[in-house]
């Protein structure tokens, strides 16, 4: 139960971006390609692409967790630490075990004239509420919902949301998350050790903070660097792939249906989309494959 990034946005020159190596990572990880500039990898998305005379690099919640699964995220940040950079969106979350239904019913009686101060300014309260089956409303408590603020926050029903998009129950939860937008002074540490930031935000306004956590502020990370990370040589991401790749064991699988010759017949149309010639061994397994292939 500690805070963790859930949604990290950083934009860069176009010309001096590492979407090249993001690429090959993402790649080696199996996933997928969704258009030019966004994969799907776990739950979550990746997208990477040139608007008004930036670069942005954005990963959903659901792909960060992925990258803690896998091991990487330190090497995702690792990677987005090699060009300057901005910082545009901060997700920090934490995840209490109460129920929503009562976290809710807290806040609002807290603030009953929907009004709260994450900052120096009070911004509004906006409710999304339900009504769940045992009769209790749920939903979520946002601060400054749509707000062009730099800092905002929901707290919401955790247990509640997953069951709302089919997935397997749990035990209660409630998820408190802050936002922090470009210009609040977050960089890639607080996306490393979003500790500091998320309780800055979030206490004493809408959780209290534990003891003995130190104190944020924008220069606490004094110009912080992931360690280096050596890039993944071309065979390498292509192994990587290849050897996890879904697809792959799909054609194969189908392939096999054909016969004893189907896996050669494969490769030799994926050596045609590639472009490369085959010979020998391959052309004569083709031909032998000619009556069969003209039914399929």
């Amino acid at each position: 139960m500690t805070p963790f990034c859930d949604w990290l946005d950083v934009t860069f020159s176009p010309e001096h971006s590492p979407v090249r190596s993001l690429r090959a990572l993402l790649v080696s990880l199996g996933a997928e390609v969704l258009s030019d500039d966004a994969f799907r990898i776990g739950e979550g998305t990746v997208h990477m692409g040139a608007r008004y005379g930036v670069m942005r690099v954005s990963a959903s919640g659901g792909a960060l967790a992925h990258f803690r699964l896998c091991g990487v995220y330190m090497d995702w940040l690792s990677i987005l630490s090699e060009c300057p950079h901005r910082i545009t969106r901060l997700d920090a979350a934490y995840d209490v075990p109460r129920d929503g239904a009562d976290v809710l019913d807290e806040l609002r009686r807290q603030y009953p004239t929907g009004q709260v101060k994450l900052s120096r300014k009070a911004m509004s309260v906006k409710l999304m509420l339900a009504v769940r089956p045992d009769g209790r409303e749920t939903g979520s408590f946002y601060v400054g919902h749509r707000s062009k603020a730099r800092v905002t926050a929901r707290v919401y029903d955790k247990r509640q949301e997953r069951l709302d998009h089919r997935k397997p129950d749990g035990p209660p939860r409630t998820r408190y998350e802050v936002t922090v937008k470009q210009d609040y002074g977050a960089t890639l540490r607080d996306a490393a050790e979003p500790e500091r930031l998320f309780w800055h935000v979030a206490s004493p306004a809408l959780i209290d903070k534990p003891d003995g956590v130190p104190g944020w502020s924008p220069d606490w990370s004094q110009g912080w660097r992931a360690d280096p990370r050596p890039d993944l040589l071309p065979a390498e991401v292509l192994e990587r792939r290849l050897s996890n790749s879904a697809e792959l064991a799909l054609l194969r699988d189908i392939a096999d249906e054909m016969g004893p010759n189907g896996r050669v017949w494969l490769l030799r149309q994926l050596a045609s989309v590639l472009g490369v010639s085959v010979h020998g061994s391959l052309s004569r397994a083709s031909s032998s494959l000619s009556e069969p292939l003209d039914s399929v």
